[in-house]
């Protein structure tokens, strides 16, 4: 069998690739997609073998895109990363940092690089992706614009590193999961991802949290995403354990007895 064909997000040298092969390794056939739902949709029409996209990072927060895109189309996560984040500011060759008045990024980039933009008097430009906008800049070299991306994006553009690890936090990570395929992380803990809806009555969070309490399962996140209906919504909760664990299984079955729908989102190893 030959190597996974695995959809990310971005031109080539987004951090979803470094991503990507860090989870299924770098011999991985990694294919490019516009979109964050184009990523899903190549998994759900059977194009490819899986996909890796972010959901959450340490600084800007969830990525909200891809959570509702998981409840959307219900494919499984088999796996996940914690991945360091450096960003750069890449300009062509001869930009010096003075020069610079506008920097392009995705947004969750600029978010996490808001303070060295604010003290640089630069503008973030939102952008689709991190690696695209380095490959803009290098193409079409706007006057006084920079890129924000990875080192990666640098050499594969031919852009210069203005400054590295512009950052606001030292400690900058974003948790990517993979769909689909499974990739090797053998020895790493397990987590369990759900998709909880509730009764609107008092008390009905506070009964299903406490069914995972009593059997010492930590919730590790829970996270509120709104329904089609106004003012409803569904809870992701990440739970610490395999459903192939008797306790957890065991939770799983009686938390569904205190809801109106539980559903599985993954069960899946959590690389480092």
């Amino acid at each position: 069998m030959g190597s996974p064909r695995i959809a990310f997000q971005g031109e080539r040298g987004a951090y979803s690739e470094e991503a990507t092969r860090a989870l299924f390794g770098p011999g991985v056939e990694a294919l490019p997609c516009p979109s964050f739902r184009a990523v899903f949709e190549a998994l759900a029409s059977g194009k490819v073998d899986g996909g890796a996209v972010p959901v959450e990072n340490s600084l800007a927060g969830s990525v909200t895109e891809n959570v509702d895109l998981l409840l959307e189309f219900s494919l499984p996560i088999t796996g996940e990363l914690s991945l360091r984040i450096r960003h750069c500011l890449l300009a062509p060759a001869g930009a010096a940092l003075a020069d610079i008045t506008r920097a392009l990024s995705h947004p969750q980039a600029l978010a996490q690089c808001a303070g060295f933009l604010r003290k640089h008097g630069i503008t973030p430009v939102a952008e689709s992706d991190t690696a695209g906008s380095a490959k803009r800049v290098a193409e079409q070299a706007p006057p006084r614009t920079a890129a924000i991306a990875s080192r990666t994006a640098a050499g594969l553009y031919g852009l210069t590193v203005l400054q590295e690890g512009i950052e606001d936090a030292p400690d900058n990570y974003t948790r990517f999961i993979s769909l689909g395929a499974v990739p090797d992380l053998q020895g790493a803990r397990s987590k369990t991802a759900l998709a909880i809806t509730l009764e609107n009555e008092p008390g009905a969070l506070h009964r299903v949290l406490g069914v995972f309490a009593a059997r010492g399962l930590n919730v590790v996140r829970l996270e509120a995403r709104p329904r089609r209906r106004p003012w409803e919504y569904v809870f992701c909760v990440d739970l610490e354990g395999s459903r192939e664990e008797p306790r957890v299984a065991e939770a799983l079955a009686e938390a569904a007895r205190q809801c109106r729908s539980l559903q599985v989102l993954g069960s899946y190893r959590v690389a480092g």
